[in-house]
């Protein structure tokens, strides 16, 4: 119950994007080195492994039984299905090896051609009960999928959305958030299209807050693969520069890719850190030295590849592009609740940077 981010295939892709993104860069920035980036990541991975060390508090430990519950319930209707259908694929093979048999040798001799027919009507009969059983045994496997998948988006939101900062929380696991959304924030060009899990409309001090678990989509080769794999966050702000806009990237290690939808922005920031891409003359009054901390607070580690913050007129949206182990759901192992942990510290983080982004 994952989704795959990388392949082979778009390897040329990525490479590209670098190489583009290497001739944007300004002439005298100071750039990181790819030792200095793995350095950087591997003393976030040391916070965060410290972080994951603490034990839990006793309505985390509710939370990890409930949803380890639903897992544990899962994996069994999931290893009884399997089993029914291995079983039930040997019996159907025998049976039609069988009937195939006695056609062969007694539908052939005189008077007994009739065996022959009952042969060939057990065979279809058999099909025909094995194609039913088949699509009523993938619908079971579906509704159980999609009962875990709901019990673990719902306990998990219920946790990380609760307190009076939020006002009618709507969660879903399988609703599905607008492209629009994603495609607008222009993170990267010729997005084909989207799929959300995972889905949280929440009233966030007097504002709508949109976000889900997404793939935003480009076509390589004749096929849909995640240019972006992630958290999502899309929010009201009141810049109102018409024609404006402006992106911040926080530089990540080798799975990173360069946002690259830089039509008629321009690179004005280049760090160690952070490039910043605009039109807007006057960025620093929105990026202030406040914002990028609290942007740049979102740590670069082996769960968390990059961060995009997109701002233009009317809009806010911050996209987390997490490692495919992270975007992964536990299925055949315990439920890690150290991954809600580290849902909530970097959603505390994103709230705190769209509130300094009014």
């Amino acid at each position: 119950m994952g989704l795959k981010k990388y392949s082979e295939e778009e390897a040329k892709k990525v490479e590209e994007a670098e190489i583009q993104a290497e001739k944007e860069k300004t002439s005298n920035a100071p750039v990181a080195s790819d030792d200095e980036v793995l350095t950087t990541i591997e003393e976030n991975q040391k916070e965060e492994d410290a972080l994951n060390a603490e034990p839990l508090a006793d309505d985390e430990e509710a939370v990890k039984k409930r949803i380890e519950d639903g897992r544990k319930e899962y994996f069994v209707k999931q290893k009884k299905i399997r089993r029914t259908n291995t079983l039930v694929s040997i019996i159907v093979l025998v049976v039609l090896v069988g009937c195939f048999v006695l056609m062969l040798t007694l539908g052939r001799q005189e008077g007994l051609q009739y065996i022959s027919y009952i042969g060939l009507g057990v065979m279809i009969a058999v099909l025909i009960v094995v194609f039913l059983m088949g699509r009523v045994q993938k619908k079971q496997m579906t509704q159980a999928a999609n009962d875990y998948l709901e019990l673990l988006c719902k306990s998990t939101n219920e946790f990380l959305y609760s307190g009076s900062r939020f006002e009618n929380l709507r969660s879903s696991a399988t609703e599905q958030l607008k492209d629009e959304l994603f495609i607008n924030a222009r993170f990267y060009k010729d997005i084909k299209n989207t799929r959300s899990r995972n889905t949280v409309i929440v009233n966030y001090k007097g504002k709508e807050l949109s976000t889900a678990e997404m793939a935003g989509n480009i076509m390589i080769k004749n096929r849909l693969s995640p240019m972006f794999l992630g958290r999502f966050f899309d929010y009201d702000n009141s810049y109102d520069k018409e024609g404006c806009r402006i992106i911040l990237q926080i530089k990540g290690g080798n799975l990173s890719r360069p946002v690259d939808d830089l039509d008629g922005i321009e690179l004005v920031e280049n760090n160690k850190t952070y490039l910043v891409y605009t039109n807007d003359k006057n960025w620093k009054s929105v990026l202030t030295t406040k914002v990028i901390g609290k942007i740049t607070s979102l740590k670069i580690d082996k769960t968390l590849i990059d961060v995009i913050v997109s701002i233009r007129p009317g809009k806010t949206c911050i996209g987390i592009d997490y490692s495919d182990e992270f975007m992964s759901i536990p299925v055949d192992k315990e439920f890690d609740f150290n991954s809600v942990k580290r849902s909530q510290r970097d959603l505390e983080k994103v709230l705190s940077i769209l509130d300094e982004i009014k």
